[in-house]
Order: C-alpha cells, then sequence, then structure tokens
C-alpha cells in the first residue's frame, strides 16, 4: 500500500512539475542519490534577479554553510541570473535582525524582494557534512538542499537535494583505518561542497543572460539592490 500511495503522490506532482530521482554508485566506493523538482511552468516567472541568502548549518561541521553560500553565489552569474550584490544581502539581514538564517521563515519572500528588488531568492541548507566513524566503517557523507522561491508569488520554483558517501570502505587493519581517519577529516569542505553545488545547478534552467566566461562579466551582473 506504501508504494502504491507512493506513486499516486508522484503522478499527482508530474501534471504541475519535471521531477528527477537519481541515483548511483561510482569508482572508489562512491555513492550518491539526487532527488530534484521543477515547476512545469518555470519559464512564466520571468525570474531575472536572484538574491541568495543565508544558508542554514544543520551538520556539526561549523562554518560548511559559509563554504555553501560562496559556491553558489559564484556559480549564479554562469547559469544567467543576475545576482543581488552579496553586501547588500548582509546589510537587509542586519536591519532586518536576522542573525541566522533559521529566521528568515519568519520574514516572507514578497518583503524580501521588495528590500532587495529581486525577482527570487535562493535558500539552502546543509543537512550532514563530514566524517562517520563506526568501528571497521567509515564514510565521508555530504548532504545539501537547495530551493529557488519566487517572490512575487512566495512558491517554490524549483529545489534539488543531494546525498553523497564518499571513499566507503571496510578496513583489515588498525592501521588502514587510522589512515582513512585522517585523509576524511583533512577533506576540503570547499571540494565537497562545491562539486555538490555544481551537480545540482544543473537542473536549474537557465537564466534570461546570455553569459560569456569572463570576470568583468560576473563582476557587472553583480548588482546593488536598489539598482532599477
Amino acid at each position: 500500500m506504501r508504494c502504491l500511495g507512493f506513486s499516486i503522490i508522484l503522478s499527482f506532482l508530474a501534471l504541475f512539475s519535471i521531477t528527477g530521482i537519481f541515483a548511483e554508485t561510482l569508482p572508489d566506493g562512491i555513492e550518491r542519490r539526487e532527488n530534484w523538482w521543477l515547476a512545469e511552468d518555470y519559464n512564466q516567472y520571468a525570474i531575472g534577479r536572484v538574491a541568495v541568502l543565508p544558508m542554514e548549518n544543520l551538520s556539526l561541521e561549523p562554518g560548511v554553510e559559509k563554504a555553501l553560500y560562496d559556491t553558489v553565489y559564484e556559480r549564479l552569474t554562469a547559469k544567467g541570473y543576475i545576482k543581488i550584490d552579496a553586501d547588500e544581502i548582509a546589510s537587509a539581514m542586519e536591519r532586518l535582525g536576522i542573525q541566522t538564517a533559521g529566521q528568515l521563515a519568519g520574514i516572507s519572500p514578497a518583503r524580501i524582494g521588495k528590500i532587495l528588488h529581486c525577482d527570487a531568492i535562493i535558500k539552502g541548507r546543509v543537512d550532514q557534512s563530514g566524517a562517520i566513524h563506526m568501528g571497521v566503517y567509515d564514510a565521508l557523507v555530504v548532504s545539501i538542499s537547495l530551493q529557488l522561491v519566487d517572490c512575487r508569488t512566495g512558491k517554490t520554483v524549483w529545489t534539488t537535494e543531494q546525498w553523497r558517501a564518499a571513499h566507503r570502505q571496510w578496513h583489515a587493519d588498525p592501521f588502514n583505518l587510522l589512515l582513512s581517519f585522517t585523509a576524511h577529516e583533512l577533506a576540503s569542505r570547499e571540494l565537497r561542497v562545491a562539486w555538490l553545488v555544481q551537480e545540482m545547478l544543473k537542473t536549474l534552467p537557465d537564466g534570461p543572460v546570455q553569459v560569456v566566461e569572463d570576470n568583468f562579466l560576473n563582476e557587472a551582473l553583480t548588482i546593488p539592490a536598489d539598482k532599477e
């Protein structure tokens, strides 16, 4: 019955959206799972200006939410969207009294859109990040979700979740186990997050701006919030 109910829900969502569920096992014991959703009428929202809001961190690894924010902010231009300047967003958050990303739940997308003069906002969350040690079992796990919300309607128009476990292995002796622990703990959180974000943004449609790989263009497409 549970499987039948889930199938009915997916069929219902398919009438109004485009969805994707993906899982694979890559070489070297790497596992990846991805789930994404896109509103079928996405193009009708005419999203051009996007504000990347502070990210949540539910993991035990401090600072990883900044790596998520920086990567999304950096790569948004390559998708053809005009991004609101990060300093303008930080200033607006301070004026609103927002000290943690979780407090954003109390501010409507319409209000944020009016303050920052943007069409949509991107919110994100890190659920897991770091090494998991269970006896002789060892894995490096990262789990991230992103959400694009239209400011005018308050509707979520795109969302994606991705989970990745890397270098999963069983160890024959304590020495190999220690070496693997060390490698996992020293792994760059920025690289982990950057790889995931790159994959996740592939499911986001291109924006209205034709993008050329050029640093000057990246700067030009970062605008202050009060610029019309």
